[in-house]
């Protein structure tokens, strides 16, 4: 019972998190679209440039937003075409395309943080600090155990399979004839 209380556990907290997330996502899209014509996934092409000053090369960029190169080929072509991002050719290698922010990249990703952080403020309006200050430190020491237990010599883990422990045996009950046959 404790194994099968323990997978139902992960199953939710999996779950919950999935939810959360999903719902914020949802919401902060919706507003980058009403308000800018504009996706969260194209901001978080955006997002990951910004990080990099020498730009990053599709595969970098695929492997950093954890999504298929096919994605981020899609999404890149697409911010090529309105101006907020430029490929050039890597000097290292020529057949390799960086991917650059361009000046108008740049000033688009400055107002879409401003309004994501409005956003999660209007969702978490409601949240205590002492919440938020909680939730963030459990969720980072559950992230690292998590990142862990992908990281095994660079080996996926696969977790023991947990043996049922065997219920106990109810008390034979007599019944009263039996009972009465043996007086």
């Amino acid at each position: 019972m404790a194994s099968s209380r323990m997978n139902d556990d992960e199953t939710k907290l999996w779950l919950r998190l999935l939810g959360c997330s999903s719902q914020i996502a949802r919401e902060i899209n919706r507003r980058l679209r009403d308000r800018f014509e504009y996706s969260l996934a194209r901001l978080h092409v955006l997002e990951a440039l910004s990080a990099s000053r020498r730009g990053m090369a599709l595969s970098q960029l695929a492997n950093a937003l954890m999504v298929p190169q096919s994605n981020v080929t899609a999404l890149v072509n697409e911010l090529v075409r309105i101006g907020h991002v430029q490929r050039v050719t890597a000097e290292a290698d020529r057949r390799v395309q960086v991917v650059l922010l361009t000046k108008a990249g740049k000033a688009v990703l400055r107002r879409l943080r401003a309004e994501q952080t409005r956003s999660l403020s209007a969702l978490f309006l409601d949240v205590p600090r002492k919440d938020i200050a909680s939730l963030l430190t459990d969720l980072t020491g559950f992230e690292r155990v998590v990142s862990a237990n992908l990281q095994l010599n660079g080996k996926r883990r696969i977790a023991p399979k947990r043996r049922r422990q065997p219920q106990p045996k109810p008390p034979r009950r007599r019944l009263a004839a039996q009972s009465r046959s043996k007086e």
